[in-house]
């Protein structure tokens, strides 16, 4: 787990925004932590530029940014009391801003909302944070459909629900999911989904072979987890669709965190998994995806 030594924030001044550094300013007093608010200007109309001189145009840019600068000295001045911020404003695509940015200064956690509104969790791959996913090399956190529950809920995590499959990564996203448990004191529960072609009839897939599945993923989860001091963890593993068996984990846990994995490997799909982005639209809790 990479120390939480830096939380890039980035922040159009939208209600979302400001819901996700309020609760990033826990997590920052809680690992203290050093937060980076970033916003990234869009770049100038090109029918203004075609009407205005060069010089006029770089000083209508340094106006924005400055008082884009002024509105960021000012942005939760109260709830970021007694922590190291610091800020910076760009120009450009915001999902590469990020990306650029996390790369050159080993950003520890991007801290994202998904916005909550169904509109954004039905077409999740034309967002920013979609990109930013798909993009960055560092965990990314984003905030779930808030609900009543949750709005009162302490970024310090006291229950966390790690994902994994049987990909050779899991053992990396489970052994982070396990520092972060311990260094919180949080209860881990491990949710694995074994595909329901795999729990066919019996006459298919005898009872004695489920039980051996069963038993083959919980020693595997066991080995990893094998000498980490945790407080807490169990192991769940069910039959079915992984978005609905991690779904039906997080909401009898009642889990505060729930943790993912994307693929180390970029390329025209990005970083994306399978399942990464149907647990995060469907998730009742944040999601951080490793």
């Amino acid at each position: 787990m990479r120390p939480l030594r830096e939380i890039l924030l980035p922040t159009d001044f939208s209600p979302p925004c400001v819901d996700v550094a309020r609760y990033a300013a826990g997590v920052a007093r809680h690992f203290s932590s050093k937060i980076t608010l970033l916003h990234v200007l869009a770049p100038l109309n090109p029918a203004f530029a075609a009407f205005g001189s060069t010089a006029m145009l770089a000083e209508v840019l340094v106006h924005q940014k400055e008082e884009t600068c002024n509105s960021l000295n000012l942005y939760l001045v109260d709830e970021f009391r007694g922590i190291p911020v610091k800020h910076v404003v760009s120009e450009g695509d915001p999902a590469e801003i990020i990306a650029t940015y996390c790369a050159s200064e080993r950003v520890g956690l991007v801290m994202m909302p998904t916005r909550g509104c169904a509109a954004f969790r039905r077409f999740l791959a034309d967002s920013v944070t979609a990109k930013v996913l798909q993009e960055v090399d560092c965990p990314v956190w984003t905030s779930s459909h808030i609900t009543a529950r949750h709005t009162a809920v302490s970024p310090v995590p006291k229950v966390i629900v790690c994902a994994i499959d049987p990909g050779p990564e899991s053992d990396l996203i489970l052994k982070w999911a396990a520092d972060l448990a311990w260094g919180v004191q949080a209860r881990l529960i491990v949710a694995h989904a074994i595909s329901s072609m795999k729990f066919h009839l019996e006459t298919h897939f005898p009872r004695s072979g489920i039980r051996r599945v069963l038993e083959d993923a919980h020693a595997r989860i066991s080995n990893v987890l094998n000498g980490r001091p945790l407080p807490a963890t169990e192991v769940r593993v069910e039959g079915g669709s992984v978005p609905k068996v991690v779904r039906s984990v997080v909401e009898d846990s009642r889990a505060d965190l729930l943790i993912v994995g994307r693929s180390s490997n970029g390329g025209m799909m990005g970083r994306s998994r399978t399942h990464s982005d149907a647990l995060i639209r469907e998730s009742t809790c944040p999601v951080i995806s490793i």
